[in-house]
């Protein structure tokens, strides 16, 4: 597997290698030049090729007078411009003609030569005619990656705009309930519109910090902590509850990550809630997150609010409790497809228990 791992390795690191050339090489061809540098290329890119012929001469069967030129009219036509490919292509059939094909040191034309001469300007028009296309792609090309980069740009800045309206909104309507609530006199309902309000707000912070469209996954631990203290402030308790952690290092998927956070926040409300009382100072919550291979498959993430508190009662039942964070959280759970407890823990206090596949 080792050696499996390692090959992979290599072959994304070449593959990497690979595109960075090929980016390099499309910039240097689509860059524009001064005809000052395109003068130098081009007559650097012909003195050298006509140098290697001269020197590869004795060495070379006959019949190979354009050897040296075709590489140098493609590179000039490349990486200078197509108009200096031509005069390259012009320079290099003249010096061949007079310098590599008989009758030497003569530009007249006979049957071979002008057969000879003819093929070279069949192929050197058709390497000119093949990079001026190439050329003209890549700049479509880039024309439309732009397009598709200044779309995904807007896209992401509505969206973010968007979610930050919605997260402003959701704020506005907590405060709203907040106020409702402070003028409220009867008891209950003053409950309930604060509930409403801490709920809304944990919302909002939550919609805040999951809103990028960029994010494909959460870890958990971090943001456990962020989402419990976001909660706890929300409702006011910080004063009289510590928090403890012990989380292990999990990734869940972004989809996964909202339900999970909201789960969070209604068991931590029923902690809260369900404090020993004004008799005890403070109520320690303590939430726990532990990940194991699952059985068939996967892993398997099991999430603990242990509470302080006075426990629950005989009998209790998940199922039919009418909480209505109980319930609330119970339809999260099934969410995630996983599965919500609460039991009494033998220290002392409650357990809220969450178990989903991962």
């Amino acid at each position: 597997m080792d050696g499996i791992e390692t090959s992979a390795q290599g072959w994304s690191s070449q593959g990497t290698a690979s595109a960075g050339l090929l980016a390099r090489l499309t910039e240097m061809t689509l860059a524009k030049h001064s005809l000052w540098y395109e003068a130098v290329f081009a007559t650097g890119g012909f003195a050298l090729a006509l140098y290697i012929r001269f020197v590869a001469d004795p060495i070379l069967p006959p019949g190979f007078p354009f050897l040296t030129f075709f590489p140098a009219v493609l590179l000039t036509s490349a990486f200078a411009s197509v108009r200096s490919g031509v005069v390259v292509a012009i320079a290099s059939g003249v010096a061949a003609r007079y310098f590599f094909i008989t009758p030497i040191e003569s530009l007249s034309l006979n049957g071979a030569s002008a057969v000879a001469m003819g093929f070279f300007t069949l192929v050197v028009l058709t390497e000119i005619l093949l990079i001026s296309a190439v050329k003209q792609a890549l700049l479509r090309l880039r024309a439309a990656q732009q397009r598709s980069d200044d779309l995904a740009t807007s896209s992401a800045l509505m969206f973010s705009e968007l979610q930050h309206r919605v997260s402003n909104n959701l704020a506005t309507v907590a405060a709203l309930l907040r106020l409702q609530a402070g003028q409220t006199k009867d008891v209950e309902a003053k409950q309930v519109l604060s509930v409403a309000q801490v709920r809304i707000d944990t919302i909002s912070r939550l919609q805040r910090r999951l809103h990028s469209p960029n994010i494909q996954s959460v870890a958990v631990a971090d943001f456990i902590q962020d989402m419990a203290a976001d909660t706890i402030d929300a409702a006011g308790a910080g004063a009289n509850v510590t928090l403890k952690f012990d989380l292990t290092p999990v990734q869940v998927v972004h989809e996964k990550a909202i339900p999970l956070g909201l789960i969070v926040s209604e068991l931590l409300m029923n902690a809260v809630e369900h404090s020993p009382g004004p008799e005890v100072r403070a109520v320690v919550i303590t939430i726990s997150l532990s990940q194991e291979p699952y059985e068939g498959g996967g892993h398997l993430v099991t999430l603990d609010v242990h509470d302080s508190g006075k426990g629950v009662p005989d009998g209790f039942d998940v199922d039919t409790s009418k909480s209505l964070g109980i319930s609330i959280a119970r339809q999260f759970a099934l969410q995630l497809s996983g599965k919500l407890s609460l039991f009494n823990a033998a220290d002392g206090g409650a357990i809220s228990r969450l178990q989903f596949e991962n």
